[in-house]
């Protein structure tokens, strides 16, 4: 596909291509890859496709997935869409082209463990929770501001194929790549990484935060706060002109953002926890606008060798 569209065309146009890896923010590699239904042999097969041309989606649907092609489903209220399918580890259909104002819901098979659908670049806000709940459901009423592609994930098995996409709006032959969003080779900058799974791609935001210490989150259950010592989203892909904002997890030790080529550095600190999300005030805050493209590392002075460390990737948009 190579047809270039409008000015006005081109600001809504998704964010097509990449690798197959994204970020699992705040997973942790706390969720089991294969889960505990595993794979069961058979041979469900996905819905049929319809003979519509096919957009641009990089190398999503790569990495040994069976994928069949776009499924038209313009001129239908309503489109469902299985979690967890085949071998449990699919959407079926993965990828399916809508009209504004169609309802997109996700219906959960329970197989193969705990499944979610959460955007990984794209227009479309997207972002249920994870669970292995028999016949759980999630829905999104897409619009015109949702008009173009957005790639979506099952984050826990998103390494290993379970990826999916909504194509929005009236041509969608006019959908081209707005990004070279291809993989990124960091060399062993993220070997000791825990949750370095990807790159995440939050183009076209004029702020991204990363927390600092964990995934961020309050455990009512466990009645602590969720630490570790990452960055919770290692890799990002942004724009020139993105501030990127790190904010510190209370609770979570000392840590730091220090640029591998010194071009930033925040300072090293720790955030004390209060009992609840309620009552903390004090959270540390430290940014950087990112304006030369490239990529740009860096880690946290006291546990880099650890594997705290993150790195931001600079790239214009090709329009």
């Amino acid at each position: 596909m190579s047809r270039t569209p409008s000015t006005s065309r081109r600001r809504a146009l998704a964010l097509a291509a990449g690798g197959t890896l994204g970020s699992l923010a705040g997973c942790l590699g706390s969720f089991d890859p294969i889960g505990d239904g595993g794979s069961d042999g058979s041979d469900d097969e996905f819905t049929d496709t319809t003979d519509v041309p096919e957009p641009e989606y990089g190398h999503w649907f790569d990495g040994g997935t069976d994928y069949p092609g776009t499924v038209d489903r313009r001129g239908e209220e309503a489109v469902a869409i299985a979690v967890g399918d085949g071998d449990g580890f699919r959407f079926d259909p993965a990828a399916v082209w809508v009209d504004y104002g169609t309802t997109v819901r996700w219906e959960w098979t329970g197989e193969a463990g705990a499944h979610d659908v959460a955007t990984y670049d794209g227009p479309a806000a997207i972002r249920s929770r994870i669970t292995d709940e028999a016949d759980h459901e999630y829905a999104v009423t897409v619009s015109e501001s949702d008009e173009g592609i957005t790639r979506y994930s099952c984050r826990p098995h998103q390494g290993i194929g379970e990826h999916g996409a909504i194509v929005v709006g009236p041509d969608v032959e006019s959908y081209v790549t707005e990004y070279d969003t291809t993989p990124v080779d960091y060399g062993d900058w993220f070997v000791e990484t825990p949750n370095a799974a990807g790159t995440a791609n939050p183009l076209r935001r004029d702020t991204v935060t990363v927390r600092v210490g964990g995934p961020g989150g309050y455990d009512p259950d466990a009645e602590e706060w969720d630490t570790a010592p990452v960055y919770d989203t290692p890799a990002l892909r942004v724009t020139p002109g993105t501030t990127v904002r790190w904010r510190w997890v209370p609770g979570s030790g000392e840590h730091s953002v220090v640029a591998e080529d010194g071009s930033f550095e925040s300072d090293l600190v720790a955030v004390e926890a209060a009992g609840s999300p309620e009552d903390q005030t004090d959270e540390h805050v430290f940014e950087h606008a990112f304006e030369e493209p490239g990529t740009h590392r860096y880690a946290c002075e006291r546990h880099r060798d650890e594997g705290m460390r993150g790195a931001v990737v600079v790239e214009p948009s090709r329009y």
